[in-house]
């Protein structure tokens, strides 16, 4: 698990590690912020289009020759990042970085649930979750101050010989396996004629772009709008990942209960906290504090997204996870290049926050929408969808379609 974890960590660091250092990313490249911006998009759209092919080009190869021919790969993107003379060839580390980020963490999450004992599959799954939460906690917070105290160039230089060295775990310690054979595609996409798996979809897509929206222009928020000093930003950026932590909990509590009131009460409470981020947003502190009140909320949101999905898609745990991967990431993509439109056209950076409260308002309204119908269809509310045993056979990675249930997207 420890090398799975550090391997994740990596590739979460990789992905957000550019929101954390945007003006150094566009004064040594000479071009704008919202040109910066467009790495976070790049990346994202990257996994959206990328991760289903690499997932179908690699279905015979063995889990662990397929994480460190993925692993390898990613080190490749980010010694290109790092060497990267201009923006254009910085795009090009970028893209390597994300082709495979979708594939390598689900398989990564899967081979959790393999390795552990009998019973205990579900928490090794969830346990993966941990590298993308350190990714938040400490990757960006470093990186930015790496980036700070050296240059941008030495962050991307540091993941990826942090990812040489989690090669050398994995060929170490994770044992060989032929796999398993997967449910057929056609038998999957079945489940994509039931609305709540379609909905549900569409709303991460909606909700995760208010959330980057924001995220990508943190850091200018904070420093350029809040007047925030530079040289405290990475421990606010670790009170962000701190209040990651926390929502995850929350958010997995709630869910435990009722997925249905998780999603529709957490959405529109990222909302609030973006429209109340904008009243806030001039004050160094009051910027500090909504940072870490959208983390929290944010994170809280993700597994209650993840687990309805899971639920309505009983069918095909694999492909709805898949595709709700590709929600998070086309979601990313819409809302750094949104935040990116909003500030090209004179609205101001403060902005950011009233067009992320807007995209997460829209998901939010399908989301209700989505809890309405499913009331209706069986006549009112009844038990939460993660009690359901089609959840719990996704969170514990059946063998015939191994699921992650805990497993959450880039950013």
């Amino acid at each position: 698990m420890a090398a799975l974890i550090l391997a994740i960590f990596c590739v979460g660091t990789a992905e957000l590690a550019p929101s954390g250092m945007l003006g150094d990313l566009s004064r040594d490249l000479s071009v704008t912020i919202p040109t910066a911006g467009l790495l976070v998009t790049v990346y994202a759209l990257t996994v959206v289009v990328g991760g289903p092919l690499v997932t179908a080009a690699t279905t015979r190869v063995r889990r662990k020759h397929l994480l460190v021919g993925l692993l390898l790969v990613s080190v490749a993107g980010n010694v290109v990042s790092s060497l990267a003379p201009t923006f254009g060839l910085l795009v090009v580390g970028r893209m390597l970085t994300a082709v495979i980020h979708g594939t390598f963490l689900a398989v990564c999450v899967v081979t959790a649930g393999r390795m552990a004992e009998p019973g205990r599959e579900g928490s090794a799954v969830a346990g993966t979750q941990l590298g993308i939460n350190l990714a938040t906690v400490l990757g960006v917070p470093l990186g930015t101050l790496v980036a700070q105290q050296i240059d941008w160039r030495a962050t991307f230089g540091s993941v990826a010989l942090l990812a040489v060295i989690a090669i050398a775990l994995i060929l170490w310690l994770i044992p060989d396996d032929d796999g398993a054979p997967q449910a057929s595609a056609a038998h999957e996409l079945r489940a994509f004629g039931n609305w709540q798996v379609i909905g549900t979809v569409l709303a991460t897509v909606l909700c995760s772009g208010g959330m980057f929206t924001l995220i990508t222009y943190m850091v200018p928020l904070l420093t350029d709008v809040g007047r925030f000093p530079a040289a405290w930003v990475p421990l606010v950026l670790v009170a962000y990942g701190v209040g990651s932590l926390a929502g995850n909990a929350l958010g997995g509590r709630i869910a435990n209960r009722s997925v249905d009131l998780a999603v529709l009460s957490l959405s529109w409470a990222l909302t609030a906290v973006c429209l109340l981020y904008w009243v806030a947003a001039p004050s160094a502190a009051g910027a500090a504090v909504f940072l870490v009140l959208f983390s929290i909320a944010t994170f809280a949101l993700i597994p209650g997204l993840q687990t309805k999905v899971l639920a309505a898609a009983s069918e095909a745990p694999t492909l709805s996870l898949t595709a709700n991967m590709s929600a998070f990431g086309l979601g990313a993509a819409l809302g750094s290049w949104a935040g990116g439109r909003i500030i090209a056209q004179d609205l101001g950076i403060r902005s950011v926050t009233l067009g992320a409260a807007l995209l997460t308002a829209l998901g939010a309204v399908l989301i209700a929408q989505t809890v309405y119908r499913s009331r209706r269809g069986r006549g009112g509310p009844g038990r939460p969808a993660s009690a359901g045993p089609a959840h719990r056979e996704a969170a514990s990675g059946p063998r015939r379609s191994e699921t992650p249930a805990d497993a959450a997207p880039t950013s």
